[in-house]
């Protein structure tokens, strides 16, 4: 076999491994579309009139919490490895708080806790993306945390509109990863 040769069936299975990592990590991505969905309907719907937004995230956020829960359950069923457990439990812990403690207890009321319910996902997707060694999955947890800090300290009023637009994006880049995994 020549060098070349070599060089590219190494690079063709790093790809795969990348991509492998990838699709466990985001749960075959239907995470991204589930919470993209809500993220944009209820952000769009907060922008439109916060009282019909916090209702709907006074159900939603509980109800794609459990869906959630369960997708990472499945996950961890049929993939049996120490990350995909470790990301299964991750993300239950993280739901568990939500579920239990600020959603009964201390509601994000008002955007300074909707802005640090946004920082604990960003931080969420860069733990992961750095567990999973997937570099995109990091940087795109750092450009949520950066994109909340900036609406939140300097355009407030733009806030529901600019974490729609972000919900948005993660539908759809969700939804493009499971056409092409499932083509």
């Amino acid at each position: 076999m020549k060098p070349e040769e070599a060089k590219a069936l190494l690079e063709a299975a790093e790809r795969a491994e990348g991509e492998a990592r990838l699709r466990l990590a985001l749960l075959g991505g239907w995470t991204l579309v589930l919470w993209g969905a809500l993220w944009a309907l209820g952000s769009f719907l907060l922008a439109w009139n916060p009282e019909v937004g916090g209702r709907f995230w006074t159900v939603a956020g509980p109800l794609g919490g459990l869906l959630s829960f369960y997708l990472g359950a499945r996950q961890g069923v049929s993939v049996r490895s120490f990350l995909g457990l470790q990301t299964f439990y991750f993300w239950a812990l993280l739901t568990l708080f939500a579920l239990l403690h600020w959603l009964l207890l201390l509601p994000p009321t008002d955007l300074r806790g909707e802005s640090f319910l946004v920082s604990l996902v960003a931080f969420a997707y860069a733990y992961l993306g750095t567990l999973w060694r997937i570099p995109g999955m990091a940087w795109a947890g750092l450009g949520l945390f950066a994109a909340d800090l900036l609406l939140y300290r300097a355009f407030p009023g733009l806030f529901h509109l600019g974490m729609g637009a972000v919900g948005l994006c993660a539908l759809v880049y969700g939804g493009v990863l499971l056409w092409r995994w499932t083509r």
